[in-house]
């Protein structure tokens, strides 16, 4: 996969045919899988690519899930757009609406500290996400707390190296959001459970074939998904990879390199997406992490 990884342009967003098609031939999986029970995938040299955990969470972190995203309804339904369709996370063209209205169509982007689009380079300076402001945004804190720490226990696990990282890099955040009296992001970052600092609630959306071009190669984002919703087959494309993908699934890879593809047409499905960006990491001056490996592994 390092190979791989060095064969992608920084900005690569899976959604050219022609390119992907140029990548396949280079680097084609060596066979077809469908996963349906507990795996680790892993490349040649070790390297940890995938935890895929069917049927990791509860029905209790599932009703908490359902219940923090009942309290987002409002910021769901404005989230969705008609404009360019190539703004496809929140073109109204991939969202389904809800059976029974229990669900609320829409993707928005909660962080404690991040930076907006377009300013994250030097003279700028984090700041608390859209959804996070105002008195609305504290419940929203405090809800997402105890998916917050079971994200973490399980990177803690799967990558302990960016668990610390993600550890310091919320404890140097914190630190820095009280020297400058940044009261609001102070007060978030205190009551933020997830070493993870962005989480995405995206609700009854179509997942075109895709990669995600901010997220580090040799770090792991956490999917979970929860809801009622027929059988679900998600489709890491480029290793030839399929799982099956229903309420209570937890994927853990690197949406850079793992082209990546879902489709759902009916139900209620929330899909929970946390992961790190290397720009804040980069601001508080916490080092880079490598892969994650197996250290006995017989290949």
């Amino acid at each position: 996969m390092v190979r791989y990884n060095d064969a992608l342009d920084k900005d690569e967003s899976g959604r050219s045919e022609t390119r992907e098609e140029v990548l396949l031939n280079k680097f084609p999986p060596e066979e077809e899988h469908l996963l349906t029970t507990p795996s680790v995938v892993i490349d040649s040299g070790g390297r940890i690519i995938v935890w895929y955990l069917p049927g990791a969470l509860t029905s209790m972190m599932m009703k908490d899930i359902h219940g923090a995203t009942h309290s987002m309804s409002g910021l769901l339904k404005h989230s969705i757009t008609s404009g360019k369709i190539s703004q496809w996370r929140t073109h109204r063209s991939n969202f389904y609406t809800s059976p029974d209205g229990m669900i609320t169509p829409g993707c928005i982007n909660i962080s404690p500290a991040w930076f907006q689009q377009g300013r994250e380079v030097h003279g700028f300076s984090p700041e608390v996400s859209a959804a996070l402001k105002g008195a609305a945004g504290h419940n929203i804190t405090a809800s997402l707390q105890r998916s917050g720490i079971v994200v973490s226990a399980a990177l803690r696990v799967m990558h302990p190296d960016l668990y610390w990282a993600g550890m310091e890099t919320q404890v140097r955040l914190g630190k820095w959001a009280a020297r400058y009296e940044l009261n609001e992001m102070h007060h978030h970052l205190q009551r933020w459970t997830s070493v993870f600092n962005v989480v995405s609630i995206i609700c009854n959306r179509r997942t075109p074939p895709h990669r995600d071009p901010k997220c580090r190669p040799a770090a792991f984002d956490i999917m979970t998904t929860a809801g009622v919703y027929c059988p679900v087959i998600m489709d890491f494309m480029n290793l030839g990879i399929k799982f099956l993908y229903d309420s209570g699934s937890i994927l853990a890879s690197s949406c850079r390199l793992v082209r990546h593809y879902m489709n759902v047409e009916e139900g209620n499905r929330i899909v929970t997406a946390w992961y790190m960006r290397d720009s804040i990491h980069n601001f508080v001056g916490t080092p880079s992490t490598e892969y994650a490996k197996y250290d006995r592994v017989d290949i």
